[in-house]
């Protein structure tokens, strides 16, 4: 027997009916009833029209829904006029259309929950999920379902203008603009409006300074003051201690004393009456050590089921646990999310302690800041970053202040999308590493800094020579420069082969008679000069003179046009690529390629031993090379950059294009111009012929652990799985070796897994690590990128810090260490709000903070956000 999904035609008609009788009926469904909830796809489409009408304050009846649906292409699907007249002619009455409605909606939510039941049988046949992960996914549905139930999923702007008026109504008759959840603190309530819902405040500080007694004294309040619920993870002390502790800033008794149980008859009263209100507050402690994300989110949300939670507090958060047990940099992250994730869930704000690393304790001044948030990293200042707008490749320092910057992030499909920066903030001085990659790429960040290796997130002072880090396979650039096609020949030549250092007549230099011309005609065609060209033996020298007589204030047109782009004057050591060359599209970065490529670069066939095509571009500027390497990305082209060292001479550095499939790519898309055009031909017949041998663009070999794993959920012994790949048996002898990306293709039809085939079609070049040298103390900057929590800087793949997630974060710390009991509150980081400190006195004998008098006038250090 077919089984039809839970349904009421005739409510559903009735409904209808009763909108088309009565022009007002639809004010008493509006409010709940969505065009969703309706099974009929033609009463979805005609209740829709209905509301849009209602909006639009169009009198609703069997005329204007027709034309409504005529404008919306409607009419015919839903049945004509015809079938309006007779909605409404089925219905007598519009007096029970609430009820009708509540029917539909009833039907909508039954169905919704067989959906859901649906694909939950189906995630339970999905053997990569836990047990765990999988209650809770089936928790959240239903919680979700449940909240969809009891209220709607949109709410109207006028509704819910409304609701702002009358709650700003009723802060005005109290007279105290707060809008939040109330700490306690007067002053700390002022600058934030008091906790906001759906926001995770982090509190951190260093051990003892008080962050745990802090976070007390704020539910106390919220709890026995203001009767309103509160719930506390405890993952370091047990409920024991905390009810002590409660107690002692409860009853203001001495803590020692209560500790050891010296007290006097007014301590026991003073503890009885303690008892007694803290009894009656909804207080609910939960001590069950190294919990799980997943755990909290659930026992949370039971709490708000059956008390209604106004505050959710975590100490401390590096104590939790997420799925990622064998990577602490990515399970922090985890971690932070996840509680951002309860916040915005329950719509309450959530509390998360967090311990300060060490870095505070070695600065002179031991105020903190965001950097010292365990787990995050910094970079140095001039680590570029290449945004996607524009192409200009920008130091990180330079973008302090600025916001929504578009730069590359690495999604979870492992693929790179263009994201916002959402900010970016120096994080004072720390020690610095500089890491080399394999391919040349440098990197100078703090050795907390995490990069991504395949099983994960990994802190720059973990990484060992010979680990392979993420770093982009092309970047993607959507820049829109209009540089013409002659000025980019021009100055690609003239940085190849070209003088022009100040005090020498600007000329360029070549062997062929061919390029000699070609920059000829590029610099003749977007400029107003008198070019000459001048035999010496085998060369060529073509000198750019003015086409008219130089005076002050009237220069060489392309010396002024090369002063203004930033590179008159460099010497061949200080050569770099212009910004100007950057902004442009990758047609024309390809073009500018090509004839570089023609000065100093080298496509040539060997007839020896070894690589038969070799194709490289040389310069001693490093800068120079660095650049020609980042354009080379652009094009999905992976390059090396080598050093070559000569005594007597300047280094010379060497961007070479290895392996067929990045020169096939290279002569393809880029070539040569000149004689090295025709070598460019001969070169791609003969990689046509070669068979490719991926030595480096590899998958790290530690991937073969979690392959591994999927081999043995899949029941397959080894010897079964080897011969599946039609491999000689060989036991875990390949789990030594790194895997092609191809031969990890056709594992994947032996072990159908989704994350493998993202890695095996992933956007990451898994470049590997060469040297890592501490380089000294120095100003580090970071950013927050939102969506990904990661972004691409000097063309490697990195990690934001973990304050991304939170919309508040403060600090606890001493100014003076002598003054054990004087402790600032500094506001380091508020999302919607000014930012600023307070000073506390801090009684441990009581475990409770009091603010200091401040003079009448001053707000609280307050300041704008910066």
């Amino acid at each position: 027997m077919i089984r039809v999904p839970p349904h009421s035609t005739e409510a559903e008609v009735s409904v209808l009916g009763a909108l088309l009788l009565d022009k007002d009926a639809v004010i008493a469904v509006a409010e709940f009833l969505e065009p969703g909830h309706f099974y009929d796809d033609r009463h979805k489409e005609i209740y829709e029209s209905i509301v849009g009408l209602f909006e639009q304050r169009v009198p609703i009846d069997v005329l204007t829904v027709s034309e409504e649906l005529k404008k919306r292409k409607s009419l015919k699907k839903v049945g004509g006029s015809s079938y309006l007249a007779e909605l409404s002619n089925r219905v007598p009455t519009a007096a029970h259309v609430e009820h009708y409605g509540k029917i539909v909606k009833d039907q909508a939510t039954k169905r919704s929950l067989m959906s859901a039941a649906s694909k939950l049988v189906e995630l339970s046949m999905d053997e990569s999920l836990a047990a765990e992960e999988l209650l809770d996914k089936a928790e959240s549905e239903v919680f979700s379902l449940t909240q969809r139930h009891l209220s709607q999923s949109f709410t109207p702007v006028k509704a819910a203008l409304a609701d702002s008026f009358d709650r700003l109504d009723e802060l005005h008759k109290q007279d105290s603009g707060l809008r939040g959840i109330p700490t306690g603190f007067e002053q700390l309530d002022s600058l934030l409006a008091g906790f906001q819902r759906s926001n995770l405040i982090i509190l951190a500080a260093r051990p003892g300074v008080g962050k745990t007694s802090m976070a007390l004294n704020i539910a106390q309040n919220l709890a026995v003051v203001h009767k309103r619920p509160v719930g506390i993870f405890s993952l370091e002390m047990s409920k024991e201690e905390l009810v002590d502790r409660l107690l002692v800033a409860q009853a203001d008794i001495d803590a020692w004393r209560l500790k050891t149980g010296k007290l006097d008859e007014n301590d026991f009263t003073a503890l009885a009456n303690a008892m007694g209100e803290l009894a009656e507050a909804p207080m609910y402690i939960d001590d069950t050590p190294a919990q799980s994300i997943l755990e909290m989110r659930t026992k949370a949300r039971r709490l708000q089921v059956d008390h209604g939670i106004d505050l959710l507090i975590v100490d401390y958060l590096q104590l939790a646990r997420s799925r990622n047990l064998e990577n602490r940099v990515q399970e922090v992250g985890e971690i932070s999310q996840g509680l951002k994730n309860i916040a915005r869930e329950l719509k309450i704000p959530v509390l998360a302690l967090s311990q300060l690393s060490r870095a505070v304790e070695q600065r002179e001044l031991k105020r903190p800041q965001l950097a010292d948030l365990r787990e995050s990293g910094c970079l140095l200042g001039e680590t570029l970053l290449t945004l996607v707008g524009s192409g200009k490749r920008v130091p990180i320092s330079s973008l302090v202040g600025k916001k929504n910057m578009r730069v590359s992030a690495l999604n979870e499909q492992m693929k790179l999308v263009p994201v916002k920066i959402s900010k970016v903030f120096s994080s004072g001085k720390k020690v610095v590493y500089r890491m080399t990659l394999k391919s040349g790429k440098v990197i100078c960040a703090s050795g907390n800094h995490p990069f991504l290796k395949v099983n994960g997130w990994s802190r720059l002072d973990t990484l060992q020579i010979g680990d392979r880090i993420a770093t982009p396979r092309k970047l993607e650039i959507s820049s829109k420069g209009k540089l013409s096609e002659n000025k980019l020949i021009l100055i690609g030549h003239l940085i190849g082969d070209g003088c022009y250092v100040k005090r020498q007549p600007l000329h360029y230099t070549n062997q062929e008679k061919e390029l000699i011309n070609i920059v000829y005609k590029a610099a003749l065609a977007d400029f107003e000069i008198k070019p000459r060209i001048v035999a010496q033996e085998s060369w060529y020298h073509l000198y750019l003179s003015a086409g008219y007589r130089l005076a002050r204030g009237r220069r060489n047109p392309i010396v002024a046009w090369l002063d203004e782009i930033g590179i008159y004057g460099q010497h061949s050591f200080e050569k770099i690529i212009p910004e100007i060359v950057f902004e442009q599209p990758v047609d024309k970065v390809a073009l500018f390629l090509r004839h570089l490529w023609a000065t100093d670069g080298c496509i040539h066939i060997s007839k020896n031993k070894g690589p038969k095509v070799r194709i490289y571009y040389a310069t001693n500027s490093f800068l120079l090379a660095e650049g020609v390497s980042n354009l080379l990305l652009r094009l999905g082209i992976l390059s090396t950059l080598i050093k070559s060292t000569k005594k007597g001479y300047k280094d010379i550095w060497n961007v070479v294009v290895q392996g067929k499939t990045d020169q096939q790519k290279f002569l393809v898309s880029v070539g040569c111009v000149g004689k090295k055009a025709q070598i460019a031909k001969l070169a791609t017949s003969l990689l046509d012929a070669i068979h490719a041998n991926p030595n480096n663009d590899v998958v790290p070999k530690e991937i073969w652990e979690y392959i591994d794993k999927l081999r043995k959920t899949s029941g397959l012994s080894q010897r079964g799985f080897h011969a599946r790949m039609g491999w000689a048996y060989s036991g875990t002898q390949r789990y030594h070796n790194d895997i092609s990306r191809a031969r990890l293709a056709q594992i994947i039809k032996v072990l159908s897994d989704q994350s493998l085939k993202n890695l095996s079609q992933s956007d990451i070049y898994w470049d590997e690590v060469k040297e890592i040298k501490k380089i000294g103390i120095r100003e580090v900057y970071d950013a927050t990128v939102p969506e990904y929590a990661n972004f691409v800087a000097n063309d490697i793949i990195v990690h934001n810090s973990i304050e991304q997630d939170s919309d508040v974060v403060m600090f606890l710390w001493r100014e003076d260490e002598d003054s054990q009991d004087k402790i600032i509150l500094n506001i380091a980081k508020h999302r919607n709000g000014p930012l600023g400190q307070i000073k506390f006195f801090f009684r441990g004998d009581r475990i409770r903070f009091f603010p200091m008098e401040e003079k009448r006038g001053k707000t609280d250090g307050a300041q704008s956000k910066s």
